[in-house]
């Protein structure tokens, strides 16, 4: 009588449970997916009389505004001052991700992937835990209903429950500790393509270096003799 109750009840719940968290995972994906358009981190700055995007997206789509837009005419200064209003802040990104969870930190850094991957994690392993939980309630029940002595080590139903609560707690810290790691690679990737566009080094200097120079010559004709030229030399610095 026990186990048929339980399992019955068992069932009735993992059906819903699983169908709740796949509806509350497309839910969440694809309310982030229209929003993300409409970011506050999205950033923008003027070149040319043209607006364009160069914070809070891909890095493909970076790569690509800084491609077709000529940002080596800019100064030094302009090109600093562009990177220090669009570069990625890495900190707060992992902090959002690790304390708040679900890829918000991703996100914000117009991070789609790592969003994704965040979310999927955190849902899984919350359903994981409600369901463990919603097992050892059933179980708790089924007991009281049928007068019986409730002991985890004998019963068999509980300590299974119990093993799948922490299985799904094990699995939620997992997911944030990759979440917290995350946005460090993709802002430090993201800031990367962003000094080479803007042709940045690392210390904020010019990456490129245009030196004049004059160097003593020998013209060979009839009579040979001897010259200057002028001489320019094109560096670039890592």
């Amino acid at each position: 009588m026990k186990k048929l109750l339980s399992v019955m009840l068992l069932l009735c719940f993992v059906v819903v449970s699983a169908t709740a968290a796949s509806s509350q995972i497309l839910s969440s994906i694809l309310k982030s997916s229209i929003n993300l358009a409409n970011l506050p981190t999205l950033k923008s700055v003027e070149i040319n009389g043209e607006e364009v995007l160069l914070g809070g997206i891909s890095i493909r789509k970076l790569k690509k505004n800084l491609q077709d837009h000529d940002f080596g005419s800019l100064t030094l200064e302009e090109r600093v001052a562009i990177y220090q209003e669009t570069h990625q802040i890495i900190g707060k990104s992992m902090f959002r991700n690790f304390l708040v969870g679900f890829g918000t930190g991703s996100q914000k850094q117009g991070d789609i992937a790592g969003q994704l991957v965040g979310q999927i994690f955190d849902w899984t392993s919350l359903t994981v835990v409600g369901v463990g939980a919603g097992i050892a309630l059933i179980d708790v029940l089924v007991m009281l209903v049928l007068m019986q002595e409730i002991s985890a080590e004998h019963d068999e139903l509980l300590k299974t429950s119990l093993y799948i609560m922490a299985g799904g707690a094990g699995a939620f810290v997992l997911g944030r500790i990759v979440q917290l790691i995350m946005p460090a690679i993709y802002g430090s990737r993201y800031n990367k393509a962003l000094r080479n566009g803007l042709y940045l080094t690392k210390k904020m200097g010019d990456s490129t270096a245009l030196n004049f120079g004059i160097e003593p010559t020998l013209f060979l004709a009839e009579q040979p003799t001897m010259g200057v030229k002028l001489v320019a030399n094109l560096g670039f610095t890592p």
